[in-house]
């Protein structure tokens, strides 16, 4: 039970593992969503001042007009800021549930404290819905802000105006902090759910590999996805078709399988995709050419131990200008030449 409040609280109902997953997402979502509604909020709060030096309506809210252009501005500089630092995704959040609660906060309070409030309260059920975090964060935060509203409204209103105020913020305060858990799930476990269909797409189910999707998405980004070097390693296992016939595509599997996890295991921190039913490519980044023959060789003998064998084709490429498809080409002739001296030493079928 109590596991299960703390998923709803933090994780809106989902368990950790799966909000980091898209954590990255939601700091992404943050960051393009408060750049949009502090450009946004500049453009009409200006108009707004604006028209406090024509209209004599406006005039009296032309200190909280100033203060909410200055405070929109800096947000706008953090919003870029945050494009490069996703952590400052979620100040960002809170810098911009400041501009607009704040704003109404002042509006309710100092300019016009006869009336009843109608702006904070709008905005106090509006605003939160927009952005994404943890709801036990959102939900502290439109307390502190009603909290403030209440402090502000005893020292400047009075009568039925002031009880009406408080009672509708107390009210408002907890349908927005309800509405905002209901949103706020829905939400991530939309993200969780494109997020868990995305790598469906792009995983290989037999292998836990890349798969050729992936591999054909992900193509055009090596050409300026590396610093100093880049290799093609083309894997292409030998006898496949031959084991299928004699021992059944479950042994087929089984040897699939063993080479994914053999070659997974020696290129950890590269991308290793299965592009077909026997072959795997493996993208190498600034690594040393040494190094690779290194790894390429324990792969080899790695793979020999349980009496398999693939043909292995790499090449290596330092400076710019890649031709990637040059590169996966020339990675492949080595590794059909690689192919046909094993086979002319040994029998297609003698597996």
């Amino acid at each position: 039970m109590f596991e299960r409040v703390k998923n709803i609280i933090l994780y809106g109902d989902c368990n950790k593992e799966s909000f980091d997953t898209v954590k990255t997402r939601i700091e992404e979502y943050n960051q393009g969503i408060s750049l949009a509604f502090a450009s946004i909020a500049t453009f009409l709060i200006t108009v707004m001042l604006v028209l406090s030096y024509i209209q004599e309506g406006f005039s009296e809210s032309k200190p909280v007009y100033i203060f909410g252009i200055i405070f929109s501005v800096f947000q706008i500089l953090l919003s870029l800021l945050a494009k490069k630092y996703r952590s400052l995704s979620y100040l960002c959040v809170y810098m911009a549930v400041s501009i607009f609660l704040l704003y109404g906060i002042a509006i309710g309070t100092l300019t016009r404290p006869e009336e009843q409030t109608v702006t904070f309260m709008v905005l106090l059920i509006f605003v939160p819905l927009i952005f994404v975090d943890i709801p036990l964060r959102m939900a502290l935060s439109i307390i502190f802000y009603v909290v403030i509203f209440i402090i502000m409204a005893c020292n400047t209103k009075a009568g039925s105006t002031l009880s009406v105020d408080i009672t509708d913020a107390i009210i408002f305060g907890i349908l927005a902090i309800i509405s905002e858990m209901v949103v706020y799930r829905a939400k991530i476990r939309g993200y969780v759910l494109e997020y868990q269909l995305q790598v469906m797409s792009e995983t290989d189910q037999l292998t836990g590999l890349k798969n050729r999707n992936c591999y054909e998405l992900k193509l055009p980004m090596y050409k300026d996805g590396y610093s100093d070097s880049i290799c093609c390693i083309y894997i292409d296992v030998n006898g496949l078709h031959e084991l299928n016939n004699s021992k059944g595509h479950k042994a087929g599997d089984e040897m699939l399988i063993y080479i994914a996890n053999a070659v997974r295991s020696r290129f950890e921190k590269s991308d290793v995709y299965r592009i077909g039913g026997d072959e795997y490519v493996v993208f190498a980044l600034d690594i040393p050419e040494e190094e690779i023959i290194g790894k390429i060789a324990v792969l080899e003998k790695r793979i020999a131990a349980q009496s398999y064998h693939a043909a292995i084709g790499y090449q290596y490429f330092e400076g710019k200008d890649l031709d990637v498809n040059d590169l996966i080409v020339k990675a492949e002739s080595k590794m059909y030449k690689n192919k046909d001296e094993y086979y002319n030493k040994h029998d297609r079928r003698s597996r």
